[in-house]
């Protein structure tokens, strides 16, 4: 049976290597919501190894964790491959998710675009003008508007 100091060092290893990790992929603006999501992950193992030590010992043993080795450092390592593990399960799960919604937002666009081509069929007779004065307005529209002047 592994002691309960060993576990704690394992976890507290594991915990700091994804925090620190997570922290980091916190200030890449492309990965940001990940780093966050991941360092309130990262907590869970730091957690673990203050609130359930004794918990946790049978699961180490089941894994055959040997005493003898740094396990400070080997739970830095478990960290770093649980992250990689975790950045590649979670871009695979988000795949799969674009790639469902994707192609039903792509039919709800065509089917509103559809729409819009045959309104614009019907206002064919109106005035087309309108539309283009709608992207350019009149900047000078309100110069002679005078509203709460104190003069």
């Amino acid at each position: 049976m592994i002691n309960i100091e060993a576990t704690q060092t394992f976890f507290s290893g594991l915990g700091l290597a994804f925090c620190i990790l997570s922290f980091i992929l916190v200030f890449i603006p492309s990965k940001t919501k990940f780093g966050i999501i991941s360092l309130c992950l990262g907590n869970v193992p730091l957690w673990s190894a203050i609130v359930m030590p004794k918990s946790l010992a049978p699961f180490m043993d089941f894994f055959h964790v040997d005493q003898s080795a740094d396990l400070f450092v080997t739970g830095c390592i478990a960290g770093v491959v649980c992250l990689v593990l975790w950045y590649f399960l979670t871009g695979k799960i988000m795949g799969l998710y674009k790639e469902k919604f994707h192609k039903d937002s792509k039919t709800q666009s065509e089917a509103a675009k559809s729409t819009s081509d045959r309104d614009s069929e019907v206002n064919n007779g109106a005035d087309n003008s309108d539309s283009q004065n709608d992207a350019n307005a009149n900047p000078h529209l309100f110069d002679n508007l005078k509203v709460n002047d104190k003069e």
